[in-house]
């Protein structure tokens, strides 16, 4: 029935693929002053940009432009400069009364390129793509008329059966349905553009005749050993026993690089997806014979990640390897470990956290409680757990030495807990430290404390420790104690 419906959208609904021409003696003057000061400007902006986030000169004049009239805006989405064209829409998605989708139609073939700044952001994209960006849901100016369903929908099949070189295509293609009608379809928009995502697509429907097509597939690119990145991913769709050689060769390609490429990441999901002896046998590659040791730390983050989106038990001592012998791990691979071997990821745990190896004298046990919003709140939550004096052990070693991106979690267990046994080991770096983040991290612990030793005790401390005195920390820490009434 949907074929049905799309086949007789399609014959009933006409559609220019060009602009319509430009009448310029029905714009007033007051607009086409306005229109002049839109196209001197190169750029296509939101109302702030840069670092300070200043109101921009050429929002203003769009400001301007929407005193329009409804039919002066309508002839303007079709004027010389694409600036002024996507203005002009733009404007008229604030008119309740236009029909968005037909000038959006009228624009699948518009395809200069316009410069849009967001903040700092700068982006590149064909007229007809901000046009349809302006009008899909949750993108560009929120208060913007929207496409509804039916009419996105419509807008997608457009875009995969009408010709046109729009970003929107890909896109169309890459959330379109596998339908028998769209097969034909997209091995006929590859072999005539060689259109990625219709590779892509049609690698979904795993037909032998569509092998050999992906096996020539290469985009171009100046490094003769890449341009597969679209050919990997239409091998993570169909993992045919054909491809095989292809990745093989392709990986041994790899190991003599120096410089990483991010296509690495989208062959070895493509290996992944095989589940076999033999995919084992190439993941195992990069362990012993890349040339250049700081490369093969990319190689093993792209294994880890790709396992872990596809997992399959085969691959699990994959995953244990890295962890052991490369100490790559994850929030999302922790939770593996402890699944498959509570044994081994408590006792991988603790080496972690202690920075050694050490002896287990417990059966450890773990549920869903223990995992954090940080990979290492979440170790320590585990040594919490079982061995409570092993995690305060692990917690005074910290104190003394991690850094100020990590020191607050351990700074938080000592504020739930509010055990004083911590208070020597933060007085010991409070005298000793530089940074600033980590000096009124303690001292806003110490504070935490309400007791009046303490607090007494911070005033000696700041006679002992300049940095505690000096500079934006020290104005911040008196500025924290005057808060709290220690003088």
């Amino acid at each position: 029935m949907k074929n049905v419906v799309l086949i007789i959208f399609l014959l009933i609904t006409t559609f220019c693929n060009g602009q319509d021409k430009y009448d310029e003696s029905k714009i007033s003057t007051k607009t086409m002053i306005i229109v002049k000061a839109i196209s001197k400007k190169d750029r296509l902006t939101a109302e702030y940009i840069g670092e300070s986030l200043t109101k921009s000169k050429q929002f203003e004049n769009f400001e301007k432009l929407k005193t329009a009239t409804t039919e002066e805006l309508l002839i303007l989405t079709n004027h010389p400069n694409g600036i002024v064209r996507c203005y002009s829409f733009w404007a008229l998605g604030f008119r309740s009364n236009i029909d968005l989708f037909e000038i959006v139609k009228n624009h699948l073939n518009d395809n200069e390129e316009v410069e849009y700044q967001s903040g700092c952001l700068i982006s590149s994209e064909k007229v007809g793509d901000f046009f349809i960006s302006l009008v899909t849901p949750n993108y560009i100016d929120l208060d913007v008329k929207k496409l509804n369903e039916l009419q996105r929908k419509n807008l997608d099949s457009i875009l995969i059966y009408q010709s046109n070189e729009l970003e929107a295509r890909y896109k169309a293609i890459e959330t379109a349905s596998e339908t028998p009608q769209l097969y034909s379809v997209l091995r006929n928009l590859y072999l005539k553009t060689s259109n990625q995502s219709a590779l892509v697509k049609l690698s979904k429907y795993k037909r032998e005749e569509d092998i050999s097509i992906i096996l020539e597939n290469r985009e171009d690119d100046e490094d003769k050993e890449s341009g597969y990145f679209h050919t990997y991913r239409a091998i993570q769709n169909f993992p045919n026993d054909d491809f095989i050689p292809f990745l093989e060769a392709r990986l041994k390609e790899t190991l003599d690089e120096s410089q990483f490429s991010y296509e690495w990441r989208e062959l070895y999901s493509a290996i992944v997806m095989y589940k076999n002896q033999k995919a084992i046998e190439l993941l195992n590659i990069p362990f012993s014979q890349i040339e250049h040791e700081n490369i093969k730390k990319y190689h093993l983050e792209f294994i880890y990640n790709a396992i872990l989106e596809n997992f399959d038990n085969i691959y699990a001592e994959i995953l244990w390897k890295i962890w052991e012998q490369d100490n790559e791990i994850t929030l999302k691979g922790y939770h593996f470990y402890l699944q498959n071997n509570i044994n081994r990821g408590y006792e991988m745990t603790v080496n972690e956290l202690l920075g050694g190896k050490s002896e287990i004298k417990i059966t450890p046990i773990y549920n869903e409680n223990v995992f954090a919003d940080t990979l290492e709140e979440s170790m320590l939550n585990l040594v919490i757990m079982n061995d409570k004096e092993l995690a305060d052990q692990i917690i005074e070693s910290k104190i003394l030495n991690v850094n100020v991106h990590k020191f607050p979690i351990y700074t938080s267990f000592i504020k739930k807990s509010n055990d004083k046994k911590f208070i020597e080991s933060l007085f010991n770096r409070f005298e000793k430290e530089w940074n600033t983040g980590i000096l009124l991290e303690i001292a806003k612990t110490l504070i935490d404390f309400n007791d009046k030793t303490i607090n007494d005790r911070i005033i000696e401390t700041r006679k002992i420790n300049k940095n505690l005195t000096e500079g934006w920390g020290g104005k911040a820490l008196t500025e924290l104690l005057e808060e709290n009434n220690i003088r």
